[in-house]
């Protein structure tokens, strides 16, 4: 027989910082030395008082289905604590729910708030699972180019003029991926103004809150006046942890919301494996000096690699405020690479300079591209002679 897939499905772009670094994985698996800029995953290990937490509730027999679904009790407590010390956000532990990443836990907030037709304001450049995730649930994405900060930040004009009747949704996130860019407190308090006399829910996705640079401050959405009710705040301990393949995240929000949210992961994953809960206490509650280290790193990493950017001709890369990501505009090479968009860019790169960045096009933004951070500073200087050779020789030979 024939498999005919859901409509869902074929729309269904595959992850294209999945699908590029995949592509560099295969590359060096044949011996092809690729340096990876591309993948948004820390390249620190989990700490030690993490992993033996783990290694002590494995061999405790934590290994049951989890309970209740929504997390361990013993863990939302924690997730309260660590949300009041650095959000400065108050909520109990029936106002949290735990999830199989923070991936998830947007999906999961999108499910519980979105009919068909619905509409979801994203600001351009996004993270790339937005769309899709809203495309899933039969709603409608809409992308609001952002007149802030070089376009890479909405103003409030910008959000009034992108609402409409059947505006449900605002996803927010800062320090954003892909672009670094942090949104200031006033600025978001100019968001929360436009919002205040409507019926519009935000998910503010806050995974890089801890990883913030050069003096600026994160600021929670639902720390804002009157702004506590609509917003469901999105973490986790994937990157501020370097926890990314134990799939951690959790929701923060209204407790009617959270509990449907609880519902669906019962008819769904189920949760998080109980063990890696018991794991996520201590690194919510323990040390975390290791947090600081990497922090600074990421921050010094930032400006090794946004300087030697803007040194090449054609290249212009406003410098990242958090997260660990440049997302410089590369359109100023495309006729000396002869190539139309940052997509031929990113394949020019991989082909010929054997260096795995990703395209800005499925970010929204086709002058862009994307480059991690989250690696030695020893490989973001040879990506970056790599990329400068590369445009230096195809200027010579067009």
């Amino acid at each position: 027989m024939d498999t005919k897939l859901s409509r869902r499905l074929q729309q269904l772009a595959p992850s294209a910082t999945l699908e590029m670094t995949e592509r560099a994985r295969e590359m060096r698996e044949r011996g092809v030395d690729v340096i990876a800029l591309a993948a948004g995953q820390p390249d620190f290990d989990t700490a030690e008082h993490i992993k033996a937490a783990a290694n002590a509730a494995l061999a405790a027999g934590d290994t049951k289905y989890p309970s209740p679904v929504s997390g361990k009790t013993g863990l939302r407590q924690t997730i309260c604590r660590y949300l009041k010390r650095y959000c400065d956000l108050v909520y109990e532990p029936s106002q949290i729910c735990v999830t199989v990443g923070a991936k998830d836990a947007i999906f999961m907030a999108l499910a519980a708030l979105l009919d068909p037709g619905d509409e979801v304001l994203i600001p351009v450049p996004y993270w790339v699972s937005y769309p899709d995730q809203v495309g899933l649930l039969d709603a409608k994405p809409v992308l609001v180019r952002g007149s802030g900060e070089g376009g890479l930040k909405i103003t409030a004009d910008d959000l009034r003029r992108a609402i409409t009747p059947r505006t449900r949704v605002l996803v927010l996130n800062s320090p954003c991926n892909p672009t670094g860019a942090v949104y200031t407190r006033d600025e978001l308090e100019s968001l929360a103004a436009v919002l205040r006399d409507t019926d519009i829910a935000v998910i503010s996705d806050e995974i890089y809150h801890r990883l913030v640079f050069d003096g600026w401050q994160h600021t929670s959405f639902a720390a804002l006046p009157d702004m506590r009710e609509r917003t469901i705040t999105i973490n986790g301990v994937s990157k501020s942890f370097a926890m990314t393949g134990w799939r951690l995240g959790f929701a923060a929000g209204p407790q009617p919301l959270i509990a449907a949210m609880a519902r669906l992961q019962g008819q769904t994953t189920s949760g998080p494996a109980s063990f890696v809960q018991t794991a996520s206490i201590a690194a919510l509650d323990e040390d975390q000096q290791g947090v600081e280290r990497m922090r600074q790193a990421y921050q010094r990493r930032a400006r090794i690699m946004c300087d030697a950017l803007n040194a090449i001709a054609g290249v212009r890369c406003p410098p990242p405020h958090g997260a660990f990501y440049c997302f410089p505009d590369v359109s100023g090479t495309f006729a000396r690479l002869g190539v139309r968009d940052a997509d031929g860019f990113a394949e020019a790169a991989l082909e010929r300079a054997h260096v795995a960045l990703v395209s800005g096009t499925p970010f929204g933004s086709p002058t862009h591209v994307r480059m991690s951070c989250a690696t030695g500073e020893a490989q973001i200087h040879e990506g970056l002679s790599r990329l400068n050779r590369l445009l230096n020789t195809s200027a010579k030979n067009p």
